[in-house]
């Protein structure tokens, strides 16, 4: 097994999981490119942990964590678990000149299952629009958002710009007409 493809595959997906408008597909050929202070590899267990002011870039995708576990299962899905105080990823939209953004304490991917989840602070940003909340559950297969502002005993809300679909700029000039 090759840990750097593994590693490569997930963080592909978990990044094209969190912008339902796609991110730029050509990504997904790029190489992976990871710097941090150590990494663990366990081949045996198909298992990768990437410590200390981790920077992952693959295409257009930049992300930095504190730390970062990959794994994989018997039957090749990968999952992964990113922390940091952040965690940030920022992401190029397909056939846009925008990007996709996100924020949280905790990422985690299941690739099994196409589920991403962000945790503690969580934020999620593409062009203007941004959703925030404790915790964001995203389903690839389905389509479907969560959000919760209240998670682990703390209580919160949760908060999201969305513009008309004429966007930002068209919601701007139509406010200060009369």
């Amino acid at each position: 097994m090759r840990v750097e493809w593994m590693f490569g595959y997930l963080l592909s997906g978990v990044l094209l999981l969190t912008a339902p408008a796609h991110a730029e597909r050509a990504d997904k050929t790029k190489p992976v490119n990871v710097e941090a202070d150590s990494v663990r590899v366990e081949d045996t267990k198909k298992t990768a942990v990437y410590e200390g002011h981790v920077v992952l870039t693959q295409g257009t995708l930049m992300m930095t964590a504190d730390r970062i576990d990959v794994r994989q299962d018997e039957q090749g899905f990968s999952s992964g678990d990113a922390s940091g105080k952040p965690v940030y990823f920022r992401q190029k939209m397909e056939g846009k000149e925008e990007f996709a953004e996100g924020w949280a304490e905790r990422i985690l991917y299941d690739g099994r299952n196409d589920k991403l989840q962000l945790s503690g602070q969580a934020r999620l940003k593409r062009g203007e629009e941004e959703l925030r909340g404790s915790l964001i559950v995203y389903d690839a297969r389905s389509e479907y958002y969560q959000a919760q502002g209240s998670s682990n005993g703390v209580r919160g809300r949760v908060r999201a710009v969305i513009f008309p679909k004429g966007g930002a700029s068209n919601a701007t000039d139509q406010a200060g007409k009369p």
